[in-house]
């Protein structure tokens, strides 16, 4: 991804987001959030009008979990990058086709497969050719990642994405961790880091997206995808961003029962979300 968008916001506003830490730097396992932020929830509180760190939650949870309840995509106008139209318009997920009938190209500022491809080319060849023909063809593209993803595996992330659109995930960085806020936009996925977000809210710029073809979906049972690194400005290496592209897989794809469980919670039950949970289930470095 070689732009940075400039009309309309990118993410969804939530106030979940907001009052989560953006990066934590940590010498023992355990970290107390409330005791490490207890000046800075005390001046919030006081913004408020509330007198207690706890009557700051209080006020704020109700409306976090109203918004969970309701996320949906904000509209923006079409562009030809990808940053500047990773939202689609309003309902848009919520009103998706059935996961089984994927097939026709990303409604997105992406360019269809057919675009990308010479598709009656590659019409008898077989998924693994086809794999590697993809992969083979982003090879020397610098700061981009590609794969292809079984059609299984793409539905059921596809599925949980609609109920659960948005999610944090985190990733080591130097002596600590930082976290990172990603969101579906129907085939897309957009990461950028909490830090960010805290600052610009639903303007925050995306420092990777991720692109997915079902064109193939039905006749070879495979999704393309395509992943481009931010270059402007550079926050994540490749490496990174495979890290986190893994730890989206855990939490949307795999049937782990904890990790299932913080998903919902960050959505249903954001009271009981645990950041520290969240590190000590996910797999962060590489």
């Amino acid at each position: 991804m070689s732009k940075t968008h400039s009309h309309g916001p990118i993410f969804q506003n939530s106030k979940l987001a907001t009052i989560a830490p953006g990066r934590i730097f940590f010498r023992s396992k355990h970290i107390d959030y409330t005791q490490k932020y207890a000046e800075k929830l005390k001046r919030k509180a006081q913004e408020e009008g509330v007198a207690t760190v706890e009557e700051l939650k209080a006020k704020l949870l109700p409306a976090t979990q109203t918004a969970f309840k309701k996320v949906q995509l904000q509209e923006s106008k079409p562009s030809s990058t990808v940053a500047e139209s990773a939202v689609e318009k309003k309902g848009q997920i919520k009103n998706a086709e059935p996961s089984a009938k994927l097939h026709p190209a990303p409604e997105s500022g992406s360019p269809s497969l057919d675009k990308l491809m010479k598709l009656d080319l590659i019409q008898d060849l077989d998924p693994e050719s086809i794999s590697k023909i993809w992969i083979q063809k982003h090879m020397d593209q610098e700061d981009t990642i590609s794969a292809a993803v079984p059609a299984d595996t793409y539905k059921k992330m596809l599925s949980r994405s609609k109920e659960y659109p948005m999610f944090l995930l985190p990733l080591s960085h130097g002596d600590g961790v930082e976290f990172y806020l990603m969101q579906f936009a129907f085939h897309q996925v957009i990461f950028t880091s909490l830090l960010e977000y805290k600052t610009h809210g639903e303007n925050a710029r995306p420092f990777l997206t991720l692109t997915h073809y079902p064109e193939l979906i039905d006749s070879k049972g495979i999704v393309l995808m395509n992943g481009s690194v931010s270059t402007h400005p550079r926050v994540l290496t490749v490496d990174q961003a495979q890290i986190l592209i893994f730890g989206m897989q855990q939490y949307y794809v795999s049937d782990h029962k904890e990790k299932y469980q913080l998903l919902q919670d960050f959505h249903k039950r954001p009271d009981q979300f645990s950041h520290q949970k969240l590190i000590d289930l996910t797999e962060i470095s590489g």
